[in-house]
């Protein structure tokens, strides 16, 4: 239970970070560009020529905002787990990586919301430290999920995956964390309630 309640702080630290990012990142952004298209309706007589120009400079920081509300939005869900299912998001989590990375396997039958969005978190997290032709393979079979993360010499911080790990193992799974490598597996279907002795 005391593993539960944990992995529940987890998921509350990560909703107020990201709640920060909203109101100290994105929120500010969209005030700013408000007063900034204040200023546009008052050029637009006076001076054309400086309200298009600050009309650029607008578009560019909408751009910027839009960028910024993605990432978020991948933080919280991504929403192709939904539409295409695990491979598709993890290969846009992989085409977003500064380095290149390929994915590949296959996942069949019905895998729970719960732990598709466990093994892509695991999977994301290892990402962050991937050498150019790092590599993510997934698949299913005999009830379980499983992956591994090959960093191709990327290295990854020790207990930068120490949180996930106890989400891995409250759903019944296991998590190896190497220096340069990741794997795991979890059901696909994990028990609504934690293992006994969780």
């Amino acid at each position: 239970m005391e593993r539960l309640r944990t992995l529940l702080s987890d998921d509350d630290d990560e909703r107020r970070a990201i709640e920060r990012s909203l109101h100290d990142g994105v929120q500010q952004q969209l005030v700013a560009l408000a007063v900034e298209l204040q200023t546009v309706r008052g050029l637009v007589a006076s001076d054309p020529e400086a309200a298009l120009r600050l009309l650029d400079e607008v578009r560019a920081e909408i751009g910027r905002a839009l960028d910024e509300l993605g990432a978020l939005a991948q933080r919280v869900h991504p929403p192709l787990l939904d539409t295409q299912g695990l491979t598709a998001a993890l290969r846009m989590a992989a085409a977003a990586a500064p380095v290149p990375v390929r994915v590949d396997g296959t996942v069949a039958g019905a895998v729970s919301p719960l732990a598709a969005v466990t093994v892509y978190r695991c999977c994301v997290a290892a990402l962050a430290a991937a050498g150019p032709g790092s590599t993510v393979v997934v698949r299913s079979g005999d009830g379980e999920l499983e992956f591994e993360v090959d960093l191709a010499g990327g290295r990854v911080d020790a207990g930068a995956l120490d949180g996930l790990a106890g989400r891995v193992d409250v759903l019944g799974g296991m998590l190896e964390v190497e220096a340069s490598r990741v794997a795991g597996r979890l059901p696909l279907n994990p028990p609504s309630r934690p293992r006994p002795g969780t």
